[in-house]
């Protein structure tokens, strides 16, 4: 990149590094194009992380010999690109999902429109719109399953692609039950959990994503009027009963059947999607490493011709 005195650029990089002392204040960024780049930065100026990506407004300055990049701004390219491009720079930035941003989002609120309940499509919409730009980014864990960027929402995504086969065997489960359930299950993870690579909130050790989950639904259905309705109490009872056992963090075990396939969806994700990942990495004829999530057994692949 040939710097420039007095010319402005936009530069869009990965945080690898911040420096900080008495009389400087930078960051390295490293680039798409494989550039790692040091831009000056205000002693004011707060709120980069390191390993998240921003799009700086820089302005080449002339000191001494050389041409320094000088910060004039910065946000989260989440903040200022759209939907595409976003979809293509996670990928380039981050271990992104095994699905693309845009194609997990289309699926998802394929799966909202179902709803066919008043109550519950509108405070389902109402949690999923205002956590909308973090639940495609966040990671369903910091470790075991999904703990990756966009994990969130591709678990989710996997859960509700299981309910219409449960739906279609067991037609006394409701449908709009279970897609809200599933959608909203782990939203509150956003706040549980700092990110990828991130620690538990303060509010997450406390409370956990379960309760968190339930104070929000609350919250909204209050401000919706809906706070009285059948709808709302089982959605709650689905939301803090996920877990399925109290030892595994649920405040009740599951009462209701959509509840107890819910807990059976997630069990089932978590599960066999860690399981997949640890056959990727063996030969046939061998066994994974001992598995956490699976009680930590080994398993084995076959080799027999598909």
């Amino acid at each position: 990149m040939e710097k420039i005195a007095g010319k402005n650029y936009t530069v869009i990089g990965k945080v690898e590094g911040i420096n900080k002392g008495t009389n400087f204040y930078n960051t390295t960024i490293g680039t798409e194009e494989g550039l790692h780049l040091n831009v000056k930065l205000d002693n004011n100026e707060v709120g980069l992380q390191i390993g998240k990506v921003y799009q700086f407004k820089v302005v080449g300055v002339q000191k001494d010999e050389e041409v320094i990049l000088v910060n004039e701004s910065f946000d989260l390219i989440e903040n200022v690109v759209d939907d595409a491009e976003l979809d293509r720079l996670l990928k380039v930035f981050y271990q992104y999902a095994p699905l693309g941003l845009l194609e997990i989002k289309k699926e998802i609120e394929s799966f909202l429109r179902k709803i066919k309940n008043k109550i519950i499509r509108d405070v389902t919409k109402k949690i999923y719109e205002n956590n909308k730009k973090e639940f495609f980014l966040h990671p369903a864990a910091t470790k075991f399953h999904h703990a990756y960027f966009g994990g969130l929402s591709y678990h989710t995504l996997t859960m509700l692609k299981m309910v219409d086969p449960f739906i279609t065997i067991y037609p006394y489960l409701n449908s709009d039950l279970l897609y809200a359930g599933v959608i909203l299950h782990d939203m509150a993870k956003i706040d549980e959990i700092s990110g990828v690579d991130g620690e538990y909130t303060k509010e997450g050790q406390l409370l956990g994503h379960l309760v968190m989950g339930t104070i929000d639904l609350d919250r909204v259905a209050k401000e919706l009027g809906y706070e009285d309705s059948e709808e709302v109490l089982m959605l709650k009872h689905l939301i803090i009963s996920h877990h399925g056992q109290l030892n595994f963090g649920s405040a009740k075990k599951p009462q209701t059947g959509e509840a107890l396939l819910l807990w059976f969806l997630d069990t089932i994700d978590s599960k066999f999607t860690v399981l997949g990942e640890q056959l990727e990495l063996i030969e046939q004829g061998s066994f994974t490493p001992n598995i956490a999530v699976l009680d930590k057994a080994r398993f084995y692949k076959d080799k027999i011709k598909k």
